[in-house]
Parts: C-alpha cells; structure tokens; sequence
C-alpha cells in the first residue's frame, strides 16, 4: 500500500508556521466558527468558511438518515486531525510513512440522550491506528500518538473529557494498547512496549 503525501512540503508548511506564531506574524489564537441552518426536521445545513455541508439524524431517531449524524462528524473532525498531525509528526522526523489508517468509535448511552437517566457524553472513545513505514516501531508510534495528543486540538479536548482507549499497531504486526484518563497527560500502557 501506498500513500500519496509530500512529507517534505508538509514538513516545510510546519516550520514556516511556526516560525510565524513565535516571531509573531501569525496570530496563535484561532477561532473557528461554523453557522447552521435548519434544512427540514431535524437535518441541518452548516457553513464553515467556504465549505458547507449537511447533517441529520438516525431514522429512529426522527431524522430521514440522508447525511452523516453529529457523531459521525465528530469522530470524522477527529480522524482527519489525527492524520494531519501524524502526518506532520513523519515528516519532521524524516519517517516517509507508506501506510496511515485511523479509526474513532464513540461509547454513549440513549438512556443518557433520550431518556435523561445519565449524563450523554461520551463514556469511553476509541482510537484505531495503524502505520507502516521504514524506522516505525513501538517506540515511534507511541512518540507519533503523544504528538497527536497533545497538538490535535480536537483529541486533546476530547482526552480531557473521556476515557480514551487507543490501538496502535506497525504494519498489522506490533501492538501497543495505551489508555488515558481524563485530566492526565500522559498514557497508561496497557499492553506492548
């Protein structure tokens, strides 16, 4: 399997911006801003910047199941920044990755949601991650996820509001199981390394 990224213009991308917030030419605040539109029932049109997109509900759930749910986007807006910053985190290391698959899944309650029995966050995330590439190793992919972690500003949220259980694996071969528990900032291996 093969990927298609220039790390070397990644890697670029990421100097020049970060020599950009410490010099201070680029503002470090950001505050990104979606509007959403009600469309019919329970579907809803959001804006962000250029780029709009629809949402529903589960049909049990009194949606018509036309578009992704919120979770889904939630899990997707996750994935995605954990691939842009494993991705940066290979190519400041100088590791060519030639395989990057993730996987989020959440675990909630409807008797949180629609029964108001419990609290309807999320009980538990689980992170899937699987990388292949020369000089990947245990070590490497626990070095890759701390980055993540700690620089995707949707996963550090998130692994400050619930328990995150993740799976890293090297070329389907080697495993790590990490977990982390809200508040720390470290991870607790469970098994591999």
């Amino acid at each position: 399997m093969s990927i298609d990224v220039n790390f070397e213009r990644i890697k670029q991308s990421i100097t020049k911006c970060a020599e950009g917030v410490r010099d201070g030419r680029k503002e470090p605040i950001r505050k990104p801003r979606v509007k959403l539109s009600i469309v019919k029932d329970l579907q809803g049109e959001v804006t962000a910047g250029k780029f709009v997109y629809r949402t529903d509900a589960a049909l049990d759930a009194g949606g018509f199941a036309e578009h992704p749910r919120p979770m889904d986007l939630l899990l997707g807006g996750l994935a995605s920044c954990q691939q842009m910053w494993c991705l940066r985190w290979a190519a400041l290391e100088g590791i060519a990755l030639t395989e990057l698959a993730i996987e989020t899944e959440s675990v909630f309650s409807w008797r949180g949601e629609y029964l108001g029995e419990i609290d309807s966050g999320m009980q538990e995330l689980h992170v899937f991650i699987t990388v292949a590439g020369d000089g990947m190793t245990a070590q490497k992919v626990c070095e890759m996820a701390d980055t993540v972690a700690m620089r995707c500003p949707v996963y550090a949220t998130l692994r400050h509001a619930a328990v995150v259980k993740e799976v890293l694996k090297v070329s389907e071969a080697l495993t790590v199981e990490r977990e982390w528990q809200p508040g720390n900032d470290t991870a607790r291996v469970i098994s591999g390394v």
